[in-house]
């Protein structure tokens, strides 16, 4: 018996049979395989197989995988040394303020070079007509008082890291609460680098606490809403091999490098009949729709906002599909080959980003996906 697999209990939905099959899901990082048996009946559902797609940030309680073909809830632990291992993984908790916005690319790319992961991350603003209900949140004994003194009146991102020892070792990213003493011993930290615009919560406890109380609490989204303008702005979704590879951070920065201007983002994973219908006006008409499809639900995406508030002779949505490149990176490699496409892209599916290609398009998908998509 291999014991360095984590097991997980996991639910399909079987359309066919309307009804929920419950597996055994067990993950090798080993070598990235899978294996998935029956819970019901003792059979192998699926032998062992290695999904470069997944990785062992990927799998935790509530995650939605996506392997060959079939959406993977993940609901619980399956067994004891799993749930013990898991244990040592920690949630952290980051907002990225003012000028830091500005260097959001190599601050992604530094989480990620550390073995850190982002599970959620959203681009937020305060509703004027709901700000007062942030009052209601403090009290004396609120432990959410120190991040309502740190969310500023303009637009932040929020980030929920994860990892083993997360916390610690994005706390060692930002570096000393004092800026000026990080700066002089901590000169390459977040804070070292981008003063006071960066947050790092005070303890392990107040950084599940502030990323539950951002992210999942339904009352607080009607105060913190998407940063999005929707006004001489294009869409741009890093698509998911992107992503897994770690590779958000590297393109960011090169959209702002082009002096594009970020002004909403959100991680989100399509579900199916989503995807379908975002993409539909590929369906018939481009013989790679399906694998595109695919390659959209298979994890998680980032979608950004972009404007360009620097070239008043071009509009945002034209300046940002010039810079995309070609739709097949090898064509991009040779005739552009300092777009996104020829730096990021492995081939017409997985070819790092999607942009809007229809400019009257522009304003739905944005909406679509900003307004509509959890």
């Amino acid at each position: 018996m291999n014991t360095n697999n984590n097991v997980y209990l996991g639910e399909w939905y079987q359309k066919e049979a309307d009804l929920n099959r419950q597996l055994v899901v067990s993950f090798f990082p080993s070598d990235n395989s899978v294996e998935l048996v029956d819970l019901k009946t003792r059979k192998t559902f699926l032998r062992r197989t290695k999904i470069e797609e997944l990785c062992e940030n990927d799998f935790f309680i509530g995650a939605k995988l996506l392997i060959f073909g079939k959406q993977i809830n993940i609901l619980d632990y399956g067994d004891v040394k799993t749930r013990d291992k898991k244990a040592d993984e920690q949630l952290s908790f980051g907002m990225i303020k003012a000028e830091a916005l500005l260097h959001i690319g190599e601050i992604l790319t530094k989480i990620h070079g550390t073995g850190l992961g982002v599970r959620r991350l959203a681009m937020l603003r305060i509703d004027d007509n709901y700000s007062s209900m942030l009052k209601s949140v403090r009290s004396e004994a609120s432990s959410l008082n120190y991040l309502m003194d740190c969310i500023p009146s303009q637009s932040f991102l929020a980030l929920e890291i994860i990892g083993n020892n997360a916390y610690n070792r994005y706390r060692e990213l930002c570096g000393p609460e004092s800026v000026s003493e990080a700066k002089q011993c901590a000169p390459n930290s977040f804070r070292g680098l981008y003063g006071s615009d960066v947050y790092c919560s005070r303890s392990a406890d107040d950084a599940a606490n502030e990323s539950r109380f951002i992210f999942l609490n339904n009352d607080i989204k009607l105060v913190l809403r998407s940063s999005a303008v929707y006004t001489n702005s294009t869409l741009c979704i890093v698509k998911p091999h992107a992503v897994r590879e770690g590779k958000t951070g590297e393109i960011i920065s090169e959209i702002l490098r082009k002096k594009f201007t970020i002004t909403a983002m959100k991680m989100l994973r399509f579900e199916r009949p989503n995807c379908e219908e975002f993409l539909e006006v590929y369906k018939g008409v481009v013989p790679e729709y399906e694998s595109m499809v695919m390659q959209m639900i298979s994890g998680d995406c980032v979608a950004l906002e972009i404007t360009n508030k620097y070239d008043d002779t071009r509009s945002t949505y034209q300046s940002y599909r010039d810079f995309c490149g070609p739709i097949c990176p090898e064509v991009a490699k040779l005739t552009r080959p300092q777009t996104l496409r020829a730096l990021f892209g492995k081939n017409k599916v997985m070819n790092a980003v999607h942009c809007t290609d229809l400019e009257e398009d522009t304003t739905l998908e944005l909406e679509y996906v900003f307004k509509f998509l959890n």
